[in-house]
Parts: C-alpha cells; sequence; structure tokens
C-alpha cells in the first residue's frame, strides 16, 4: 500500500514539478524511505504517522487514494481523520483476526470485506 502511495504521489503536482519545494522533495524522499523498508525499525510507525497526517494536512488532493488500511495500521493521530463508525470496523476486523491467532488461517481481504459489506 506504501508502494502503491509513493508511485502515486511521486505522479502528483507537486512532485513531479520540477520546481517543487525542498520541503516537498524532502516529503517523498520520507515516503518513498517507509515505502522500501524491508524491515520497519523502531520509528517507522512513528514516520508513518508523520506522513499519513502530512498527507491529509498539505496535500489533501492525494487524501482520498490513501487507502485507509493505513490510517487504521499507523494509528495514532491518524485515527483522528477517521469516522467513529469506521474505527469500529477496523476494530471488529482487528478482533476476528486475533480470534484466529494472528489471521494465519483467515485471508484478510475475505474477512475485511465481510465486516465492511464490500460484498
Amino acid at each position: 500500500m506504501l508502494q502503491a502511495l509513493f508511485q502515486h504521489c511521486e505522479q502528483q503536482l507537486p512532485f513531479n514539478d520540477e520546481r517543487a519545494s525542498e520541503v516537498d522533495t524532502e516529503f517523498l524522499a520520507s515516503l518513498k524511505t517507509i515505502s522500501e523498508a524491508t524491515s520497519p525499525d523502531e520509528t517507522f510507525i512513528e514516520q508513518g504517522q508523520s506522513i499519513i497526517c502530512r498527507i491529509v494536512s498539505h496535500y489533501q488532493h492525494i487524501t482520498p487514494v490513501v487507502n485507509r488500511d493505513l490510517f487504521w495500521f499507523f494509528g495514532g493521530e491518524c485515527l483522528h481523520y477517521m469516522a467513529d463508525d469506521e474505527l469500529a470496523l477496523y476494530q471488529q476486523l482487528d478482533e476476528k483476526l486475533h480470534e484466529s491467532n494472528g489471521g494465519d488461517s483467515l485471508d484478510y481481504a475475505e474477512v475485511k470485506a465481510s465486516i465492511f459489506q464490500l460484498h
């Protein structure tokens, strides 16, 4: 999801403009770094929260393409951008996955589709 978000962002303004500000360039570099992380360290969640919150506050045109799973995954301040009913659905999803011992025997997409009534 992070890689897809990065690929989308690098094709959007202001990131694809040669006159992009240093702040925009640094943001895109941070998103690239976190999207390429193969073994996330202790700052991964903090960096992810910062990136998602910056998208919402500074790059509103990108917010609609951010997968809602990322808001839930990173948690913290990101949860403020989710509606209460959406939070309740993600909580149900987490509980269902936890009941199955980490979701080893469950298909995440299928369980999510069932809970979110995506069928």
